[in-house]
């Protein structure tokens, strides 16, 4: 593997750990802080998929572009010169 793509391989690698890592503590967030305000509660029942499903779809998202992006960190080995 060219020393080019290694690094092309391992900054895309980067930002995606980098990035999922920051949804995943943000969704976590989610989970803690209201974000719904209190009078229109209404709109959010009446909504066919409730607020902790789309919560934990994040989650799972955000957790599995942080876990690609390890990975491929770390089964992408140094080029040797």
């Amino acid at each position: 593997m060219s020393q080019s793509l290694w690094f092309a391989l391992t900054w895309i690698a980067g930002t995606a750990a980098i990035l999922g890592s920051l949804m995943a503590l943000g969704s976590v967030l989610l989970w803690f802080v209201p974000s719904v305000p209190p009078r229109s509660r209404k709109l959010e029942e009446a909504s066919t998929i409730p607020a902790w499903q789309n919560r934990l779809k994040l989650l799972v998202f955000s957790v599995a572009i942080a876990l690609a992006g390890l990975g491929i960190l770390v089964v992408t080995p140094f080029p040797s010169l």
